[in-house]
């Protein structure tokens, strides 16, 4: 059997995209933690690059950078944050007992893609020194964002991207044709395509209410392409809300405290229809994890009573214990309800715009929480049944299969529908390097009729 060479096959994909010019430009969307978070001035950085200028979260005022700030008069899209992103994470660089090291995270996809090296792909401000460079095509970007933030605010901010690289490449044609796009985007970055092209640039409203479901974002979309997408959520969310980020040998650890101030991971749980978790001592509505009451109940997150010390270096200009936990629930309070208005907005069922095809792609063969377990005390979930899954997200989350927590037929239900699905072995990031993968999106971008 003939060996598969992965590199010569990709260069033969990237003859096909250079050659023709009548194939549409790729955008490329990292999943959550897979963007770079920096100082405003870009000297030092929050997120990526664990090396010598990581503004490291043990002192007190880079723990705050990390958080995302919390404020009883503002709406979640009010709030001011000190850092922003600097494009994708295609290396996660540090060092190991102090050598340096560099894993590759998001590197073999973007290369993949066509998109160009990290300090084109960096920052949409610098797109306009590259008109005249021919050495680069125009062919493929990479939009990186602040994954803490709610989808919505990173949907806009999509949709200011793709005006952005409009007016780039219409610059480097040398006329004003309409341009067209294909997105490939990973894990939580296809929740914010999939948002995207169903509200455009609208935010989730603070009363509950929904977006208006109008495409608006599809007009200069033509393909998308989503892998191992939550699309019905992760256990993985529940989990890091309630024990938090561990450490590891390159990463610092994050407390449930931090990450309880990023409504993305709220937006990540589980739908609670499907009843992938329940409380042992407790009844069906108690174990709404979609609720307030049941963090307070369980003492989570930034619902617990014992982490005043730690919300006063994140608020350290709220002076009593009383008004810190107003501060925490209310917060809490506004990201649970975002996260059920996103869920509800993107479980909605429509017909898609006929121009605009989708494609899916998810891991099947590595085990997978699919139902968790805890009661009131614990400080963790235990996971009681794994199953089907890329080990981060179920394969049922993937399909947003609306037979789980229900009753069992034969044929999936979903009212999300792909015009192909392919199933993988490998894990949650693994996919986005699995040569299977890669070469079946690039197959369906340049090559299918």
């Amino acid at each position: 059997m003939d060996e598969f060479h992965f590199s010569s096959d990709i260069n033969f994909e990237e003859n096909i995209r250079h050659k023709n010019t009548s194939l549409n430009p790729i955008i490329v969307i990292p999943g959550i933690l897979g963007s770079k978070l920096v100082d405003k001035d870009l000297t030092n950085s929050h997120w990526g690059d664990f090396g010598r200028n990581f503004a490291n979260p043990k002192k007190v005022t880079n723990l705050r950078n990390m958080a995302l700030p919390m404020s009883l008069n503002k709406g979640l899209d009010q709030l001011n944050v000190t850092s922003i992103a600097d494009g994708s994470m295609r290396h996660v660089t540090g060092t190991i007992a102090g050598l340096p090291i560099k894993i590759n995270s998001y590197a073999s996809l973007m290369e993949a893609m066509g998109v160009g090296s990290e300090i084109m792909g960096s920052s949409i401000e610098k797109l306009d020194d590259y008109v005249d460079d021919k050495r680069y095509q125009a062919n493929a970007f990479e939009f990186g964002y602040d994954w803490r933030k709610s989808m919505d605010q990173n949907a806009i901010k999509l949709g200011e991207f793709i005006q952005q690289v409009t007016r780039f490449i219409q610059m480097y044609r040398g006329n004003h044709n309409p341009v067209k796009f294909d997105i490939v985007a990973h894990s939580m970055g296809g929740l914010i395509a999939r948002y995207f092209l169903r509200f455009g640039k609208q935010l989730l409203p603070n009363d509950g209410s929904l977006p208006v479901l109008n495409w608006a974002g599809s007009s200069q979309v033509e393909r998308m392409v989503i892998i191992g997408t939550p699309n019905a959520g992760s256990l993985f969310a529940l989990d890091k809300l309630v024990s938090g980020f561990p450490v590891n040998p390159v990463t610092p650890a994050y407390d449930s405290i931090v990450l309880g101030t990023m409504p993305s991971i709220y937006q990540l749980l589980p739908r609670f229809r499907h009843k992938t978790f329940k409380r042992t001592d407790a009844d069906e509505v108690a174990s709404n994890f979609l609720d307030i009451n049941f963090w307070i109940d369980m003492n989570w997150g930034l619902a617990n009573k014992k982490k005043d010390s730690l919300l006063e270096k994140l608020l350290p200009d709220v002076e009593t214990p009383e008004n810190r936990r107003n501060t925490a629930l209310d917060h809490l309070d506004k990201c649970l309800k975002s996260a059920v208005s996103a869920q509800l907005a993107l479980d909605l069922y429509s017909p898609r715009p006929e121009h605009l095809k989708v494609f899916l792609f998810a891991g099947d063969n590595v085990a997978t929480p699919l139902l968790a377990t805890a009661k009131k005390g614990d400080k963790k979930i235990t996971i009681q049944k794994k199953g089907a899954g890329d080990g981060t997200v179920p394969r049922a989350s993937v399909l947003l299969d609306e037979r789980v927590g229900s009753h069992w037929s034969d044929k999936v239900k979903s009212p999300l529908k792909w015009d192909n699905i392919i199933f993988l072995s490998s894990d949650h990031l693994g996919l986005t390097k699995d040569p299977v993968c890669v070469k079946n999106i690039l197959y369906t971008l340049l090559e299918r009729a």
